[in-house]
């Protein structure tokens, strides 16, 4: 039947471009969907940078000895991972907070002595504290709290 309508080229030609056009929508797609990731890279990098942004300013802040508000300014820093905090572990303390969200940052234990006037001893107490708190030991304590600001 179809033989009578197309001869044998102009099946060829009709295969030939609707391959073409299936070849050419992929490759249009294609090309949107790397317009797409670059986008969200680009989206990406600039969060990253905002955040080690935050976490530079409260570190220098801390090492040039300028106590920040204490929970108000991390409340604003960290806002969503400290609410994240609280919710998650509703015994702490806002010196627990203080202290656990140093640790995450990673801030030395000497700077966070400094920053927060504790002795060793009370800051050591602290950590026992925050750690029974949050039902860990005080020997996980500071790979939970890494682990905590690192998360999304």
């Amino acid at each position: 039947m179809f033989s009578n309508l197309f001869n044998e080229v102009d099946i060829i030609v009709v295969v030939n471009i609707v391959v073409w056009l299936t070849i050419t929508f992929m490759i249009e797609r294609v090309m949107y969907l790397k317009r797409e990731i670059k986008d969200m890279r680009i989206r990406l990098t600039a969060h990253q940078r905002e955040e080690e942004m935050r976490y530079q300013l409260l570190i220098d802040q801390i090492k040039q000895h300028n106590k920040p508000n204490a929970l108000d300014d991390l409340q604003h820093l960290f806002g969503d991972k400290i609410n994240h905090i609280k919710r998650k572990y509703p015994a702490l303390t806002d010196t627990d907070i203080q202290v656990l969200t140093l640790i995450g940052l990673g801030v030395e234990n000497a700077d966070i002595l400094q920053f927060t006037d504790m002795s060793k001893r009370t800051y050591y107490k602290r950590r026992q504290l925050i750690a029974q708190r949050m039902n860990t030991t005080a020997a996980q304590l500071d790979e939970l709290a890494k682990q905590l600001f690192t998360s999304k």
